[in-house]
């Protein structure tokens, strides 16, 4: 059987994935990413070796160590919070530091005509 080789790409692709949608399955990340399973275990391997999932446990979803802020798009494993509407049902996860989110926010086209 050969090996899977691994791209930066496909990883980072695999980290923002896992991050924006809290769920580190090997399945869940085969159908996003129309890949095999094999190769999406793999990636989930380099993800837990590079400390961003728990370790495997069964057939039981990976723990996730990272989070993704929704507003800014960043990743990382500190400086997060979590909003939650109520009403709504709905929970939104941004960065701590809301003037450094706010300076990676994709600037507005400008329409200078």
């Amino acid at each position: 059987m050969a090996a899977v080789t691994l791209k930066s790409e496909q990883i980072d692709q695999a980290l923002r994935l896992v991050a924006s949608r809290r769920l580190a399955a090997t399945s869940a990340l085969q159908r996003w990413m129309h890949i095999p399973f094999s190769h999406a275990a793999t990636l989930l391997d380099e993800l837990e070796q590079r400390g961003y999932v728990g370790p495997a446990d069964g057939s039981k979803d990976r723990t996730i160590h990272v989070q993704c802020c929704e507003q800014c798009g960043r990743i990382g494993k500190r400086d997060f919070r979590t909003l939650a509407d109520k009403e709504h049902d709905i929970e939104i996860t941004e960065c701590a530091n809301r003037a450094a989110c706010r300076k990676r926010w994709p600037k507005p086209a400008r329409d200078d005509a």
